[in-house]
């Protein structure tokens, strides 16, 4: 919770202090040309470590650790259990990314946080996000690296038009391999240059943050919750399950 009480004086002196960016476009426009054809969900669900982010959150030495989730939802929609320490506290959230009609373009919300974040009507603001670029593998099912960005929102409310002057900005670099990957961030960095959005990766508002991964509890990560589902335990969004043991207690069978 030391975390998140940090956070409503990080997001009063980062409205004073950010620069005006670029006017939110249409977030197709930001993407690789290859995304709109290529893109496929399955591979952008599993298990991601955040390499380098501008968020809503601080980063390190406050806040280190960022891992997430990534689990497929209804239609082509995903959501995310996502995970970070501040301070050593554990803070988890369940991000759900809303398909639109534009190939890797989401409405995304903050659908259940623990704790809950400090943050008015953040349950309330729908982020346009966009996958910009992504790295395939042969003979690997999931995608290398992912480079999320965010511009602008649905809706924002009073709030955030007062803390994010011309909209909050975001981007987020996930890598399959990790905790840390010099080379993965090294190519992410290079791909958000070549598509023009170096300016979010430079240090206005409250900057760009490399996670250095420092004394992080979950290697391998494993914290999960579950339900019972056809005699089965099944990974489920944080905040809506139970802990594995419990799950096969109660659905006795074995995880596939």
């Amino acid at each position: 919770e030391i975390g998140f009480v940090l956070l409503p004086m990080h997001f009063i002196v980062a409205g004073f202090i950010a620069s005006s960016h670029p006017v939110c476009e249409d977030m197709k426009t930001y993407q690789a040309p290859y995304v709109a054809t290529t893109y496929n969900r399955s591979k952008h669900m599993g298990h991601y470590y955040e390499l380098a982010f501008r968020d809503l959150y601080i980063g390190a030495p406050v806040c280190d650790c960022q891992h997430t989730y990534k689990i497929a939802d209804a239609q082509d929609s995903y959501y995310e259990d996502f995970e970070q320490y501040c301070l050593g506290f554990r803070l988890a959230s369940v991000i759900t990314l809303n398909s639109t009609a534009d190939v890797g373009v989401s409405n995304q919300t903050i659908t259940w946080s623990q704790p809950n974040p400090p943050i008015p009507g953040i349950n309330e603001v729908a982020f346009n996000t966009a996958i910009v670029a992504f790295k395939e593998v042969e003979g690997e099912s999931q995608y290398e690296w992912v480079i999320e960005f965010t511009c602008g929102t649905q809706q924002g409310g009073l709030f955030f038009d007062l803390v994010f002057p011309g909209g909050f900005v975001g981007i987020n670099m996930y890598s399959r391999t990790g905790p840390t990957n010099a080379s993965n961030l090294a190519e992410m960095k290079q791909a958000a240059q070549d598509l023009g959005l170096g300016w979010a990766m430079d240090s206005w508002g409250w900057g760009f943050h490399e996670v250095p991964f420092k004394n992080c509890s979950f290697n391998p990560p494993s914290e999960k919750e579950f339900k019972c589902s056809a005699g089965q335990c099944v990974p489920t969004r944080w905040g809506s399950g139970i802990p594995l043991q419990d799950c096969l207690s109660a659905c006795s069978s074995q995880v596939v």
